[in-house]
């Protein structure tokens, strides 16, 4: 009797263990979606005074952002993006038909932007490498309102000539990598929760209206399995290895977005300043070569999959507010009549251009590729007109802002407020032969991972300590005689390019005392 009882229960505690493995390994899709996430609550205690003002308008272009549940019978540990999931469920959702596969991020960007299409445009090209004149975008329409504008994209100032693209699209702020911290990467790319950061912090520091659109870079490709630390989310699936390996980590990166979206909304929800944020990604990862994941996992049967337009460059879009009446539309729309969108969403005045393309929007809200367009019933005639506009617009100076407009790079300049030692005199710090350099503390800001400190002139080897102050070496030739060292912070990119510099700062050399 006592060893039946004994088998029961064993019997008992085997299936309680299967029954609880079967949960955790349930597809986030169906777990999550049960028990949705619960966010803040955002605040609903308006004035009248405080709806009229014009809306903060935040545009999010996530790298590679994508709802990779959707790959059927892939079971995951957790749901890597249970934010996106609870508000799509919400608020308005739908889906953007991207110009690009795995990369080409700034031609996305021009679309929504400029409301120009890159169907229009060959398919090779990068767009921003040809903008060389001021084209009109959201961006200078709203500047024209009273907007600050301002863009904050975690890469290379100069990549595909963004610094100097930005500045013709009518942006009046432009932050990019070389003011980031050393300290904020995840992963090789800097972490999306450093770009969130940024975003509070530039609503904040404006007294008036924000248009402010950024990037990301935490989930760019690559996607091997050493990409992050660790990755939190196990997946399962009928696949082999290596391909489960490479969703693993573009999971882990998707992660880090919604937690990115999950900061803003949570942010922006209990602001008294009327805001709508608009969360896309701009293309599907890229997966490894010839769709390696893709196929793999039987998400597309190859570049002859019959849906593969529809599987292959549809990309995720969200457009949350703090302050509208509940209501949820599902978008399906092409990148180039977002803005166009946004505007008319938030009652503000377009241009001619996007009165156009929105009306255009009404009756062809999906603009895909030539070959495509009889199966989905659209007249070429009918986009006749919005080719010959873009054209214009793209080879001339057509509505453009004003080019006079300022323009800042990053912080403003960067400001010494003291320096440690405060007088070097001659062989102090030196006390023996070998000692070849003495370390110079820098105070003030505000620094990022660009700022570089100069001597008379001269680089020295900089080490960024916090936004408020630097490190550096101070070489032993250069404490030669009694005088002293102009000292100087720039901000270098990668080019050796000077994006801004602080005012000089004499660091006294005095005679050596007796």
């Amino acid at each position: 009797m006592a060893l039946r009882r004994f088998i029961l229960i064993r019997i008992a505690a085997f299936v309680l263990v299967a029954m609880l493995c079967a949960v955790l390994s349930t597809s986030s899709s169906d777990s999550e979606r049960t028990h949705p996430l619960q966010l803040v609550d955002k605040n609903t205690d308006w004035s009248v005074e405080e709806l009229k003002q014009g809306p903060n308008i935040i545009i999010v272009l996530s790298e590679a952002f994508w709802d990779l549940t959707q790959i059927q019978g892939l079971k995951f540990s957790r749901d890597p993006i249970p934010t996106f999931h609870a508000l799509q469920e919400k608020y308005t959702y739908g889906t953007m038909l991207s110009p690009q596969y795995g990369g080409g991020t700034a031609n996305v960007e021009l679309e929504v932007l400029s409301g120009n299409s890159m169907r229009f445009l060959p398919p090779d090209e990068i767009a921003y490498e040809k903008i060389d004149h001021p084209v009109d975008s959201i961006a200078s329409i709203l500047g024209r309102q009273g907007y600050k504008t301002t863009v904050i994209s975690p890469f290379n100032n100069w990549y595909v000539n963004s610094v100097n693209v930005y500045k013709r699209f009518g942006f009046s702020h432009f932050i990019p990598l070389e003011f980031f911290n050393p300290d904020e990467y995840v992963g090789p790319y800097i972490g999306d929760h450093a770009v969130a950061k940024r975003i509070i912090e530039e609503s904040k520091r404006s007294s008036g209206p924000d248009l402010i659109f950024a990037n990301t870079m935490e989930n760019h490709y690559h996607y091997w399995s050493n990409k992050f630390k660790r990755n939190s989310i196990n997946i399962r699936g009928n696949m082999s290895d290596d391909a489960i390996a490479i969703l693993e980590t573009y999971a882990q990166g998707a992660s880090g977005a919604d937690s990115m979206l999950k900061e803003l909304v949570t942010y922006f929800g209990q602001l008294k300043e009327p805001t709508i944020l608009v969360f896309f990604g701009d293309h599907l990862p890229h997966l490894e070569t010839d769709y390696y994941v893709y196929q793999k996992s039987g998400y597309i049967q190859g570049e002859d999959d019959p849906n593969f337009l529809e599987k292959m460059h549809n990309v995720p879009l969200l457009v949350w507010n703090n302050y509208l009446p509940e209501g949820q539309e599902t978008l399906r729309i092409s990148p180039s009549f977002l803005s166009p969108y946004v505007l008319n969403l938030a009652k503000l005045k377009g241009s001619n251009y996007t009165d156009f393309l929105y009306n255009l929007s009404q009756k062809i809200p999906v603009i895909p590729p030539k070959n495509y367009y009889e199966a989905m019933k659209i007249d070429e005639n009918d986009l006749v007109e919005y080719q010959m506009r873009q054209q214009a617009i793209l080879t001339k100076a057509e509505d453009a802002e004003d080019a006079s407009q300022p323009y800042e790079i990053g912080y403003g300049d960067p400001v010494i407020e003291s320096v440690t030692p405060e007088s070097i005199g001659m062989g102090e710090g030196f006390v023996a032969d070998w000692i070849k350099s003495m370390t110079l503390l820098v105070k003030g800001g505000r620094f990022g991972q660009g700022s570089v400190l100069f001597a008379d002139g001269v680089p020295l080897p900089t080490v960024w300590q916090t936004e408020d102050s630097l490190s550096a070496s101070l070489p032993k030739e250069m404490v030669v005689s009694p005088g002293g060292l102009q000292l100087q912070v720039r901000v270098m990119d990668s080019q050796e390019h000077v994006l801004v510099q602080s005012q000089s700062y004499m660091l006294p050399i005095t005679s050596k005392k007796p």
